[in-house]
């Protein structure tokens, strides 16, 4: 089972399990995203990072501003997007 209505979250299964008194696995199988769509999200975030970086020619600090997130986690994510998805196409 999947959750109905999937959305990211701030706060941690650990946490909601405790507050709500269940198991931790219980909270995760309820709210999980489903594995095509996290593929798909997560390609979609690759792909984002590469192309402002190396196509927008944006900084690093200026496309993790951009993303939310940090300069290295962007790094890391456009050199995956070489790797997995530039060489899945070719």
């Amino acid at each position: 089972m999947t959750a109905i209505r999937a959305a990211k979250r701030k706060n941690t299964a650990k946490d909601l399990a405790k507050k709500l008194g269940i198991h931790e696995r219980t909270v995760r199988r309820y709210i999980a995203l489903r594995r095509n769509d996290y593929e798909s999200e997560a390609e979609s975030r690759r792909k984002t990072a590469y192309n402002l970086h190396f196509k927008d020619g944006l900084k690093w600090r200026e496309v993790a501003e951009k993303m939310n997130t940090t300069e290295h986690a962007v790094k890391a994510l456009a050199k995956r997007y070489k790797q997995i998805d530039q060489e899945n196409r070719g």
